[in-house]
């Protein structure tokens, strides 16, 4: 069989070509510039056909899934998301794919809060109205989201993150690209609608302690308001618009413990238990070890 992996230079994306490739699954992983292209051909995965496409652009996308059984769909947060998912779900039908497996969010509705949670809804009514068997998959909050506050880190060691003392049952995108990958090739025609999350549901204050135990180095978590959380996260480079909805995911959703609940998801498709917050720690141990600090404007 072959796959078709949308987003193959992003976190997940990039993990399941990855995952695939280690399986001997030949794979079209398809980007959208030329820089992540000529990074993802420097890996040398065996079996790894790569791709540059704007999946926005409708007349492109109709000849990717040719000869291609399985697609597996994830798009970034931006303006024409559900464009792209749009354009890859009719052109998996008209290909007659098997099977597509698209990486969804929790609470997707056409009433959510979130913008971006409004968007995946109306992929997946595309998606059910296509007729290819399909999977969706829902994580928790990704483990790899601290990566990108790592400059917040303060010289003490404090992360201001306005989620309170709620808990979240965090999980390893790496849980989420083996998921994909069994999902991928299993030749099942049932839909499927998976909530994935990590072993235990844990505070940020929590998580960070662990990760300081694996690294060496005292972290802690200090509650910050929306609006100081705003401010920096555009700081970032992030859309004004697209912030908004993080900091009602953190304020909103994560504060209150609306991510808590845990599910055995991850070990009933893979077969293993899912990776734990010091596994995380473990392998990102370089990224964590040094203090930061650097950017606390």
């Amino acid at each position: 069989m072959k796959v078709l992996v949308t987003g193959a230079s992003g976190t997940v994306g990039g993990l399941v070509v990855r995952t695939l490739a280690e399986r001997k699954v030949p794979v079209r992983g398809v980007v959208r510039r030329q820089e992540s292209a000529a990074a993802l051909r420097d890996q040398d995965l065996p079996g790894v056909e790569v791709v540059v496409t704007d999946l926005a652009n409708a007349d492109a996308v109709p000849a990717l899934p040719a000869g291609v059984d399985a697609v597996f769909l994830v798009t970034a947060n931006t303006s024409d998301q559900l464009a792209q998912e749009r354009n890859v779900i009719r052109a998996a039908a008209a290909a007659g794919v098997q099977r597509l497996v698209k990486l969804s969010v929790g609470g997707a509705s056409p009433e959510a809060p979130i913008a971006f949670a409004r968007v995946h809804h109306a992929a997946e009514q595309e998606l059910a109205a296509s007729g290819v068997a399909y999977t969706v998959l829902r994580p928790a909050f990704f483990m790899d989201n601290l990566l990108q506050f790592i400059p917040w880190i303060d010289a003490s060691g404090r992360l201001a993150l306005p989620t309170g003392d709620g808990a979240m049952a965090m999980i390893h995108s790496r849980d989420i690209a083996d998921v994909a990958a069994v999902e991928l090739t299993s030749g099942s025609t049932d839909n499927r609608d998976l909530v994935l999350t990590g072993p235990e549901a844990l505070t940020i204050d929590q998580a960070l302690a662990r990760v300081g135990d694996v690294v060496g180095r005292s972290l802690s978590h200090i509650d910050a308001t929306r609006e100081d959380f705003l401010r920096r996260y555009v700081a970032l480079g992030n859309a004004p618009d697209y912030a908004e909805d993080i900091a009602t995911l953190y304020d909103g959703i994560l504060r209150p413990g609306y991510g808590a609940t845990i599910t055995d998801t991850v070990e009933k498709t893979t077969g293993t238990a899912p990776r734990t917050i010091s596994d995380f720690a473990r392998d990102h141990a370089a990224d964590f070890a040094q203090p930061s600090g650097t950017n606390n404007s």
